[in-house]
């Protein structure tokens, strides 16, 4: 990226990677499951199993921490990933509840290059367990939670996304 960007997680530590922690949908007895590992030299791996046995369906991973994090002098998040061809989605939070809303961006992800993918904050929807929150306020780039990523929308079977960095950016 250039000049108008800031990096916000490159995974070259171990200790950034245990800012982050996997959620899945064993929460309300799913049972697909995930893990989040390091990639040598630099970068990390999302991968597992998303099931949809007993009602179940996704499989997340987000910061464990407030970042917190200010990006409100950026256009949106540019994460460079490399993923198997399914869909996935960026989340955002503005506050740090755990039940509250999420702000979303689905993209899919080629299987076979890395690719830098950006994510406008205009283009952020809010999402609550799934369904979209129309009345929602806009999403606020100032004041960012948490990041993280999520896999659903019935994709079962197995799946891995590969993230080299994540950036605000700013065009």
């Amino acid at each position: 990226m250039s000049d108008d960007s800031m990096m916000i997680y490159d995974f070259s530590t171990q200790e950034q990677l245990q800012q982050w922690r996997v959620i899945n949908d064993g929460v309300m007895g799913g049972v697909s499951r995930s893990t989040f590992t390091k990639a040598d030299p630099a970068g990390a791996v999302f991968s597992g199993e998303v099931s949809l046995e007993n009602y179940g369906g996704f499989c997340s991973l987000g910061t464990r921490q407030p970042v917190p994090l200010d990006a409100s002098a950026y256009n949106g998040i540019a994460v460079r990933c490399k993923g198997d061809g399914k869909n996935y989605k960026l989340t955002l939070k503005n506050d740090q509840s755990f039940g509250g809303f999420s702000y979303q961006f689905r993209f899919a992800v080629s299987s076979d290059d890395w690719m830098v993918v950006k994510a406008p904050f205009s283009e952020f929807r809010a999402s609550f367990r799934g369904q979209q929150v129309p009345d929602a306020p806009p999403f606020n780039p100032g004041v960012i939670q948490s990041i993280g990523f999520l896999i659903a929308d019935k994709q079962a079977g197995a799946f891995k996304l590969e993230i080299a960095w994540i950036q605000a950016y700013k065009e």
